[in-house]
């Protein structure tokens, strides 16, 4: 990976708005907490004060870092983006709150004695100052957010290994007389073969149009060959699939059947009848 394409890289820790509020309020704890247990860089001294009045104005600092935060990963990313990082974009955001930092800690501790060379003179050792304090706390959050969603990714990687495959369609081949297999159709799209001759029709659903093939062979092996499963003889001539029978019409003199999809009725005759009965109605 060359410096580009590692700068487009996508930087996802702080898309979330729960990771954005982590970033601020631990550098806000850590920032009060830092500078006064540890006063680094002798900040201590930068002004004549002790005791709650020091306490207060050391935690100034990390008020003012946690105050830009909020206004950087709420209120401006909401209002101009972007919503999610790529490395170049967090970049150029963090140098941009690091900046707004640094000019706000020299307004903080000028106590209205500020004027442009003094301040232009100040801002190269208040970005340095801002810099080392800041990076600790904004890197151990990184950090972190970093594990949490490496994480995360793992949990929902498990869950996806753990889901079960989807059932994949039961094929049936369909042979001809010499037992060549000429095709092969999902059993739930089959309909119904019906018998000509030497030749056996079958019945299938293509998408939502009913098609057919033919196949050189007898009834009788095809009805062999799909024993023990949906299809039954309803008639000499028809073995149908009884999961596609939506309309069964006892007449008096006769019986038939209509399949989903197919606009013709199939007869069931008087000799299979009672099987095609039984088989259809098993209760």
């Amino acid at each position: 990976m060359n410096i580009r394409e590692f700068l487009e890289t996508p930087f996802p820790l702080l898309d979330s708005i729960r990771h954005r509020w982590i970033l601020i309020l631990s550098s806000l704890v850590f920032g009060i907490l830092f500078v006064n247990l540890f006063v680094p860089f002798n900040i201590n001294q930068w002004s004549k004060d002790s005791g709650l009045e020091e306490f207060l104005r050391l935690s100034g600092f990390g008020m003012i870092a946690g105050l830009v935060l909020l206004v950087s990963q709420i209120g401006l990313r909401k209002l101009f983006g972007p919503d999610h990082f790529r490395v170049w974009t967090f970049l150029v955001w963090f140098i941009g709150e690091l900046s707004l930092m640094a000019i706000l800690f020299i307004v903080y501790q000028s106590n209205n004695n500020m004027n442009i060379r003094l301040f232009l003179k100040d801002i190269p050792d208040s970005f340095k100052y801002t810099l080392l304090g800041i990076v600790i706390p904004y890197s151990l959050v990184l950090l972190v957010l970093a594990l949490i969603f490496q994480k995360t990714k793992i949990v929902l990687l498990q869950e996806k290994i753990e889901e079960p495959l989807p059932d994949k369609p039961v094929l049936i081949d369909l042979a001809d007389e010499k037992g060549t297999i000429r095709f092969s159709v999902s059993a739930g799209q089959l309909l119904y073969f019906e018998a000509a001759d030497n030749y056996v029709f079958v019945y299938y659903m293509n998408g939502n149009k009913p098609e057919k093939q033919i196949l050189r062979n007898s009834m009788k092996k095809i009805e062999k060959q799909l024993d023990g499963t949906s299809f039954k003889r309803c008639h000499r001539s028809f073995l149908v699939n009884l999961q596609k029978v939506e309309v069964v019409d006892y007449g008096q003199s006769k019986c038939r059947i209509k399949l989903s999809g197919l606009e013709q009725w199939l007869p069931v005759s008087r000799n299979f009848y009672p099987g095609f009965r039984s088989f259809a109605n098993p209760s």
